[in-house]
C-alpha cells in the first residue's frame, strides 16, 4: 500500500497520475504550441485590423469586427509572452527577472482580461445579429454606430480594466537571487488582505462571472441564429420589394453565417475551459498546489491553447465567409479577385 505524504514540498507528489517525464513533455509541448499559435494570432489579427480599416465602418458590424481584432491581437501578444515564460529553456536561463512570477502579473491576469473582452465582443456581435433577425425593419435604429462604439468601449473597460489590479496584488520588485547571484525583477504577492481580495476577486470575476455569462449568451444566440434565420426570411420577403429582398437577404445571410461561425468557434474553444474551471469545485485536489496539480496544469495549458486558437481564427473565418473582406484582403498583396 502506498504511503500518503501530506506535508512540505512533497504535497505535489500525492497520487501522481502523470510521471515527471510525461508531465514535462506535455507542458513543454503545449507551451511551444501556444507560442506558435499565438504568433499566428498576432499576424492574422493585424491583417484583420488593417482589412477592416480599409473596408470602412459604414456598417456597424465592421466596428465590432475591428474591436474583436484589436482584443485578440492584444490577447495573442500577451499569450506569446506568457508562453515564453513557461518554456523551460527560457525559464531556466539566468535572466535579470524571474519569468514565472513576472508572468503572473504581466501575462496571466492581463491575458484573462483580454480573453473576456474577446468573449463579450463575440457575445455582443451575436446579440446584434439576433436583433437583426428578430427586428429586420428596425435594426438600423436599434443598432447605431454610436451605440456600437459605446458598447464595445464598455466591454473593454469591464473586461480588461479590472485586470490591471494585478499590479497592486503582485507588484514588481527587485530582489537578490542567491541562485543567480544577482538582483532580479520579480512579482511578489503583498500577502495583505487587499492582495487576497484582488486575487480571489479577479479569479471569480474573470474566471466565473464574465466567462459563464458570455458563454451562456453566445450559446443562446447561436441556437437562435441556427433556427431563426429561415423563419425570419419569410417576414423579410413580405415587407421588402422582391429584388431588394433577394440582394438584402443574401448579404444578410452571409453576415449571419460569419457571425454563426465565429460563435461556434468560440463555443468549441471556450466550453472546455468552463469545464476546467468547474472541476475544482467538485474535486478540491484539482489545483496546481494539490494532489492533481500536474493534471490541473496540463488541463489549464490545454484550455489556454484552445482559447488562443479562437483568437487566431478570425482572419480565416472572415476570408472564408466574407467576399468583400476577401477582396480587400487580397488587394493588400496586389491581387484582384473577380
Amino acid at each position: 500500500m502506498n504511503t500518503t505524504v501530506t506535508t512540505g514540498r512533497e504535497i505535489n507528489t500525492i497520487r501522481p497520475i502523470l510521471s515527471v517525464g510525461v508531465y514535462i513533455a506535455l507542458t513543454t509541448f503545449l507551451s511551444y504550441t501556444i507560442l506558435i499559435v499565438a504568433i499566428i494570432g498576432i499576424v492574422s489579427n493585424s491583417f484583420v485590423i488593417i482589412t477592416c480599416s480599409k473596408i470602412g465602418f459604414s456598417e456597424t458590424i465592421n466596428i465590432s469586427y475591428l474591436a474583436l481584432g484589436i482584443s485578440d491581437l492584444m490577447a495573442s501578444t500577451i499569450r506569446t509572452w506568457g508562453a515564453l515564460c513557461f518554456i523551460f529553456v527560457v525559464a531556466d536561463t539566468k535572466l535579470p527577472f524571474d519569468p514565472a512570477s513576472v508572468s503572473v502579473t504581466s501575462a496571466f491576469y492581463l491575458g484573462q482580461g483580454f480573453e473576456k473582452t474577446t468573449a463579450f465582443i463575440t457575445a455582443f456581435i451575436a446579440v446584434e445579429r439576433c436583433i437583426c433577425v428578430q427586428f429586420p425593419l428596425h435594426v438600423k435604429t436599434m443598432v447605431t454606430k454610436k451605440r456600437t462604439i459605446v458598447s464595445n468601449t464598455i466591454i473593454y473597460l469591464l473586461g480588461f480594466g479590472p485586470a490591471n489590479l494585478s499590479f497592486i496584488a503582485f507588484p514588481f520588485r527587485w530582489v537578490f537571487s542567491t541562485a543567480q547571484n544577482q538582483t532580479i525583477l520579480t512579482a511578489i504577492p503583498t500577502n495583505t488582505p487587499l492582495h487576497y481580495i484582488i486575487a480571489r476577486g479577479l479569479m471569480a470575476y474573470h474566471g466565473t462571472l464574465l466567462h459563464f455569462t458570455a458563454l451562456i449568451v453566445v450559446w443562446i444566440c447561436t441556437i437562435f441564429l441556427a433556427v431563426g434565420l429561415d423563419k425570419k426570411a419569410v417576414i423579410r420577403k413580405e415587407n421588402f420589394n422582391h429584388s431588394i429582398a433577394k440582394d438584402d437577404k443574401q448579404k444578410e445571410r452571409h453576415v449571419i453565417k460569419t457571425v454563426f461561425l465565429l460563435a461556434v468557434t468560440y463555443l468549441g474553444c471556450s466550453t472546455p475551459t468552463a469545464a476546467t474551471t468547474l472541476v475544482p469545485h467538485f474535486e478540491p485536489e484539482f489545483t496546481t498546489a494539490r494532489a492533481l496539480g500536474r493534471i490541473s496544469l496540463v488541463c489549464h495549458l490545454t484550455s489556454a491553447f484552445l482559447t488562443q486558437l479562437n483568437s487566431s481564427a478570425n482572419l480565416f473565418i472572415f476570408i472564408y465567409m466574407g467576399s468583400k473582406f476577401r477582396r480587400v484582403f487580397w488587394a493588400l498583396f496586389g491581387k484582384r479577385l473577380t
